[in-house]
């Protein structure tokens, strides 16, 4: 099962890697100083029984750029940040030794902010406790034919 957490280490360390003077944020962040990433996850589940369970995790990595002493955004530094999030995380991602196929990003900019958003999308197994191969001990059935 891969729990939050994980997802968490695999996203920071992946952000880390690719720009290491960046902060990457999970909380709340107030009047930090740019540039840095902040990672949001939506967590949706659909269970289908006490041991499997489709999940599907949206994920949106918000970029906030530095301005210049004008206040102004290089829009270049957001495009080349997009471009290289899309590289690292499509078409796979890993988490510990799962890979997970993105098939669909999306890419905008408000107030020239970056968001990369995608969705995480697998299925979860998780062993059942109490649970045992023999469920019944015995059955048995008598069969009368009919006259």
């Amino acid at each position: 099962m891969i729990n939050l957490r994980s997802m968490k280490k695999a996203f920071t360390v992946l952000l880390k890697q690719n720009y290491p003077k960046y902060a990457v944020h999970f909380d709340n962040v107030e009047k930090r100083d740019a540039p840095y990433f902040y990672v949001e996850m939506q967590p949706m589940v659909h269970t289908v029984d006490r041991v499997y369970s489709e999940r599907v995790i949206q994920v949106d990595i918000t970029f906030v750029p530095d301005e210049d002493r004008y206040g102004r955004v290089d829009r270049a530094v957001l495009y080349d940040i997009a471009d290289t999030l899309d590289a690292v995380i499509r078409p796979v991602f890993y988490i510990e030794d799962r890979a997970i196929t993105i098939l669909d990003a999306e890419t905008t900019i408000h107030d020239e902010v970056l968001h990369y958003i995608f969705n995480l999308e697998f299925a979860d197994y998780r062993e059942a406790q109490g649970l045992t191969d023999d469920l019944m001990e015995e059955l048995q059935l008598t069969w009368k034919k009919g006259t």
